[in-house]
């Protein structure tokens, strides 16, 4: 298991040590987690669950001052660390951070992108140094108690190096049967390029309708591409779900719903894309794949291989299936190539 992994890993330990809610359908009452601080050297810091503990005294355990805790001067933006590893060789520090606003948690690594114009340029034990917009701000583990969001998400089971560059990459050309929203950012891996383009030609020859919409890839090159927190490697391809009725020609993105949201080409997409094999994981808001699953469903697709392929019904926490939910997802769906 490669330093990455072990990192990332780590990052989901912590979390769950902080009894941040993993279980299916979780309700507002049922994520009120309350962390305190807890460090361990140069390995990771993260947050534990320490009401009711008592020292060896049999008094209640007290969480230090935060204002201690927090260098100056403090971020204003919504973020909050969840957990630091703080190598000493300065080659595998992780933070895993806490958007609020994206309801995203994720870990990053000393000049990754938090958001646009925001990058971290430091990690230390429970610490983050951050540049916002060129100041720098700093962000670090609390041990006041704090709530996750029932929306927010990060899967134990989608560790990945996304690595910081693309040497190979090629650009998606033009096509018959799609349209690019932005051809300068749908840049991709050779792999990955040939393969969307042959699920976009089975899709076409099966369906008569609109164009696929394919969006951001990558930038050339690879790398960071704010806001995106993957679409580093060329491996992750934004695709506009099909739509029916005034919108479904448009060449940019719009909301799906039980209304607009074709169905039956839709999901022949998301099967022409199944079948190249090469599909690591598709992201889409929750409630669009319920409205996949009961189509396929009627369309006689067994249960066993709906079980496979959907996280719905087990819940938007739940990690199973390739079909996941990610907020932010409702005007488009998100595709991790293998390779």
């Amino acid at each position: 298991m490669g330093t990455a992994t072990v990192a990332r890993l780590a990052a989901v330990l912590a979390i769950a040590c902080g009894r941040a809610p993993v279980h299916s359908e979780p309700t507002p009452s049922a994520v009120d987690s309350k962390p305190l601080l807890a460090t361990g050297g140069s390995g990771w810091s993260m947050p534990v669950d320490s009401s009711g503990a008592e020292d060896p005294a049999g008094e209640p355990v007290t969480a230090p001052k935060s204002e201690a805790r927090v260098p100056w001067p403090p971020t204003k933006l919504a973020l909050t660390v969840l957990a630091t590893l703080d190598d000493p060789a300065g080659e595998a520090d992780r933070a895993t951070i806490r958007d609020a606003d994206s309801g995203v948690i994720a870990s990053y690594r000393n000049g990754d992108a938090v958001r646009e114009g925001v990058v971290v340029l430091s990690i230390e034990e429970g610490i983050v140094e951050l540049s916002n917009a060129g100041e720098v701000e700093y962000i670090a583990i609390s041990p006041i108690p704090f709530e996750v969001d029932p929306e927010d998400v990060f899967y134990p089971d989608l560790i990945d190096d996304l690595g910081t560059e693309m040497s190979d990459g090629v650009q998606m050309p033009k096509g018959v049967a799609y349209v690019l929203k932005a051809p300068g950012n749908a840049w991709g891996t050779p792999r990955t390029v040939g393969v969307l383009r042959e699920a976009i030609r089975t899709y076409a020859r099966s369906q008569k309708g609109p164009k696929v919409r394919v969006g951001d890839i990558s930038r050339p090159g690879g790398g960071p591409f704010p806001p995106h927190l993957s679409h580093r490697q060329g491996r992750d391809v934004d695709i506009g779900y099909i739509l029916a009725g005034a919108r479904k020609n448009d060449r940019y993105f719009h909301a799906a719903t039980a209304v607009n949201l074709d169905r039956a080409r839709t999901w022949s997409l998301v099967e022409a894309l199944l079948a190249t094999e090469e599909v690591a994981y598709i992201f889409m808001d929750y409630e669009l794949q319920k409205l996949l699953y009961v189509h396929a469903e009627v369309q006689g697709v067994s249960s066993d291989r709906l079980s496979r392929l959907f996280q719905y019904p087990n819940g938007r926490r739940a990690s199973r299936g390739k079909i996941r939910h990610w907020k932010g997802h409702r005007g488009h769906f998100h595709v991790r190539f293998r390779r």
